[in-house]
């Protein structure tokens, strides 16, 4: 078996597919680059886009990034064909190794994507493929768009929203996401209640349902529990185990930031009261103790604290309730 048929293999060629010739070129840089140029066989005829089989009109060269061949750069050049249909038109030949219109291989896109994926930089993704940054996101936006014109909402039935600052000055997009699939179905600007509209408005053209929705999870935003209320009365709100807690620590350290004022013991101890105990080392909670007892009101804040933070320690749904009507 030769390169040639061995490069076949590799890149899955059928008929009337087959590569013509296989060659190194060095460059000035003294770098190696591998080219493979693939051919179809002559007087081959392709089905149409009417169903009928037709040999090719003419042919344009095309060019396209492949994977490296271990450290070497590798391009597939082929003469792609174009046919003409009864009205006319000429149009070209889907080859099987890349998608139409782009510059690189199936497998080149895939490997890109993957190293997006695993939450590599745009930059570094270009780097490691020497390519431009504009290339990889035209390729990441190709591929996003086709997911998201794809997917399917018909089986949603809980729903996570939250707000994050896109960038600083306070620019916001709203995230939603399915919980039980735990996956993002839904991103757009703001954080008003019109979110939850435009929420609305993607679910229900991707098969989805409001009166499906069980459960949205979400903060204590007013705008949220407005948007939800109204465009999924049958749903129930909760709030978020994030999100209360961080609203417990915020009421927590507003008492110790007033007990702070003409307190010297208090000062540096933001964290000894905030952090979990389990987190504090031996020395850390013998002065949590101290600073509670000489501090009774803050002493009292931290104890409702801790005493609410024990309900998501029960797992008795039931038992829960209770200790929380307790």
């Amino acid at each position: 078996m030769n390169s040639t048929e061995l490069f076949s293999i590799a890149l899955c060629l059928e008929s009337p597919w087959q590569i013509r010739e296989v060659r190194f070129e060095e460059l000035e840089s003294r770098e190696r680059e591998l080219h493979i140029y693939i051919d179809f066989e002559r007087g081959f005829k392709f089905p149409s886009r009417t169903g009928e089989r037709t040999g090719a009109y003419d042919t344009e060269e095309k060019q396209w990034q492949h994977l490296n061949f271990f450290q070497h750069r590798c391009y597939l050049h082929a003469r792609v064909p174009r046919l003409q249909d009864a009205d006319g038109k000429v149009y070209q030949v889907q080859v099987p190794w890349a998608r139409a219109g782009s510059g690189f291989t199936m497998l080149f896109e895939a490997y890109a994507m993957l190293l997006i994926e695993s939450e590599m930089p745009v930059c570094n993704v270009a780097e490691t493929l020497s390519v431009t940054q504009p290339r990889v996101w035209r390729l990441f936006d190709f591929w996003v768009k086709k997911a998201v014109a794809a997917d399917d909402l018909s089986e949603v039935k809980q729903i996570g929203i939250d707000e994050t600052s896109r960038k600083k000055g306070h620019e916001y997009i709203t995230q939603a996401v399915d919980l039980e699939k735990r996956r993002t179905i839904f991103v757009t600007e703001g954080k008003d209640a019109s979110t939850v509209e435009k929420l609305v408005e993607t679910l229900e053209t991707k098969n989805g349902k409001r009166e499906n929705i069980e459960l949205v999870s979400m903060d204590m935003s007013l705008a949220f529990i407005s948007g939800v209320t109204r465009h999924f009365p049958e749903s129930q709100i909760v709030f978020d185990k994030f999100h209360l807690i961080k609203s417990l620590n915020e009421a927590l350290d507003e008492v110790r930031r007033l007990e702070r004022k003409g307190n010297e013991i208090l000062k540096n101890h933001r964290y000894t009261i905030l952090k979990k105990y389990d987190g504090l080392t031996a020395e850390k909670r013998s002065e949590l103790q101290i600073i509670l007892d000489y501090y009774p009101r803050l002493g009292e804040a931290y104890r409702l604290r801790q005493l609410f933070l024990d309900v998501f320690e029960i797992g008795n749904k039931e038992e829960a309730k209770g200790y929380l009507r307790f």
